[in-house]
């Protein structure tokens, strides 16, 4: 089975000169794009440039990323119900490329987290009611992102944001592992959905314990005190979403 490990800039130029136009790569991988090289380069074989577009082009993308300390690492999984494809690095090196079968996808996500020191007790995904999600008031961003604005640490521009309760102030200044989750669909043919859909979530570990992010992109951040069930319970039906709607865009209905 091919193997390849390249940089996300050097795939994306293979892919640049191939058969399939940009505009139907995933749209993370778009964003990664980089132009053409300048200087001709030896154009690899026919199976690395399969395995590198069919990862671009995958209609579901699942992203999972893991930060401990100053190590980060990272899969990109391009979902499908029977063969996925996975990209894998860590921190600035090359990424290694390879096809996975799909039963094998919740094994690799849980080991890597595992190894980082994510919390993977058995799945449950509670529901939060809005009322109780933990939450800077208007006065409290200003104050903080004031702090920021001066270039203080977080901890230090949170220690200084008025009445703000311990848990939360936890949460923002969580230097433990953070694990990051989102899923990026994307149709190009319009068949399953009109525009790419993506979700996403971000979990920090404070000393008080595990925390979730709601829409960590949002200026409306909303953040949830959680156990370890918490990230299983999320991830795995996110990733038969992905996976439904993997087949969903197939051309048969089923695997590509």
């Amino acid at each position: 089975m091919t193997q390849v490990t390249a940089s996300v800039g050097s795939a994306t130029q293979w892919a640049s000169e191939g058969p399939v136009p940009a505009e139907d790569w995933n749209p993370v991988y778009r964003a990664l794009r980089e132009p053409p090289a300048r200087e001709g380069r030896g154009r690899p074989d026919e199976a690395t440039v399969d395995l590198v577009l069919r990862q671009l082009t995958a209609p579901a993308l699942l992203v999972v990323a893991v930060t401990d300390a100053e190590r980060t690492r990272r899969m990109r999984i391009g979902l499908d119900p029977v063969v996925a494809t996975l990209e894998h690095s860590e921190d600035d090196e090359p990424s290694h490329w390879s096809r996975i079968d799909a039963q094998e996808v919740p094994t690799r996500i849980t080991a890597m987290l595992e190894e980082a020191g994510i919390d993977l007790a058995p799945a449950r995904l509670g529901v939060e009611r809005g009322s109780t999600a933990l939450r800077l008031s208007a006065e409290q961003g200003r104050a903080a992102a004031g702090a920021l604005a001066r270039g203080l640490a977080p901890e230090e521009a949170f220690a200084a944001v008025p009445a703000l309760d311990a848990p939360l102030r936890d949460a923002l200044t969580a230097t433990g592992p953070r694990l990051s989750l989102a899923l990026t669909l994307h149709d190009p043919q319009h068949r399953v959905t009109e525009e790419p859909v993506t979700w996403s979530r971000l979990w920090a570990t404070g000393r008080r314990g595990l925390y979730r992010l709601d829409q960590p992109t949002s200026p409306a951040l909303s953040i949830h005190p959680v156990d370890g069930g918490d990230v299983l319970g999320t991830l795995l039906p996110i990733l038969e979403q992905g996976l439904r709607f993997a087949a969903a865009c197939a051309p048969s209905g089923g695997a590509r």
